[in-house]
């Protein structure tokens, strides 16, 4: 007996089959050497700055250009995807106001000292080219940087005006966070903050800033405000804004009444100095650094200007 085989051809249902993509895909972007590849800036640097410089620090250039393209890009990209938390309160029920950012932010405080993105020009190794050199660098840092150039940009701020007040030689505080500010040592350097913008206005500080800054008997203040857009909120200092009270409680109005204050967001015992962070800012953009609302209730100051 003899068996036939017969093959049924049915056609194939596609509302089944895997989605089709085509065959091309592009690669994803590979960045390069951010000071070799970049034939501006080389040129740019050669037309200014004296050739005996320019000899002398292209190697570290060039070895923070690939620095920028790996390790410290991917710093930035992991703050991008982890952006800060805060959290108001511990598992006690005891209010710390606990500022939580990833890694990559940390180490990104890290790479500035050691790579003297802000000691650089104060240094001035190289005379007045010494800030060219800062500048190059924080040009090829800050794209790949996850925004730790805000924070760098308060930090080189708060430095230059301590440099220059005249009260720096008089108070050792001043002295003291200078040096800090300045360091290259990873477990020295301290970042700074600006807080200036409140409630009544954004950049019109002169009308907008209630901030109280009560005398003490030992010369330091006590600041009472509420700033409402702190970036950079877990930096160890800051520069903020008040307004002195005289004696009988008044204060002066406008721009004349405005005076300049350093401050240490923590005490000696690790708390905050008399500050409550009331909350981190929903931001439309630059999601990767805190930016706070801040509550100071007595916060130990000493007037810089």
């Amino acid at each position: 007996m003899m068996f036939r085989t017969v093959l049924w051809h049915v056609p194939i249902d596609t509302r089944f089959a895997a989605s089709r993509r085509g065959s091309f895909f592009p690669e994803a972007p590979r960045l390069g050497n951010q000071f070799s590849g970049d034939l501006f800036l080389q040129s740019y640097l050669k037309r200014i700055l004296p050739s005996e410089v320019l000899q002398e620090i292209r190697p570290d250039l060039d070895h923070f250009g690939h620095r920028v393209a790996t390790d410290i890009n991917s710093m930035g990209r992991e703050c991008e995807l982890q952006p800060p938390k805060l959290e108001h309160f511990d598992a006690w029920g005891q209010r710390v106001d606990n500022i939580q950012t990833c890694q990559g932010w940390q180490q990104l405080h890290d790479v500035s000292a050691e790579e003297g993105l802000i000691s650089i020009p104060y240094e001035r190794k190289y005379g007045q080219w010494s800030r060219i050199y800062q500048a190059a660098k924080l040009f090829m840092f800050s794209p790949s940087s996850g925004l730790y150039s805000c924070p760098l940009a308060m930090t080189d701020g708060a430095a230059k005006s301590i440099e220059v007040s005249d009260l720096t030689e008089k108070l050792s505080v001043l002295q003291d966070a200078y040096s800090h500010l300045t360091s290259r040592d990873p477990k020295e350097f301290w970042t700074s903050g600006q807080w200036m913008t409140e409630r009544k206005g954004g950049s019109d500080v002169a009308n907008g800033t209630e901030t109280l800054a009560v005398p003490q008997d030992d010369g330091t203040y006590r600041l009472y405000g509420y700033k409402w857009f702190s970036s950079a909120t877990d930096a160890d200092m800051t520069l903020t804004l008040a307004r002195v009270q005289n004696p009988d409680g008044s204060t002066v109005p406008g721009t004349k009444g405005l005076t300049m204050f350093y401050l240490q967001t923590r005490n000696e015992d690790g708390k905050l100095n008399d500050i409550e962070v009331q909350r981190l800012k929903n931001k439309l953009g630059t999601r990767q650094l805190p930016t706070a609302e801040l509550l100071l209730h007595g916060s130990l100051a000493h007037k810089v200007i």
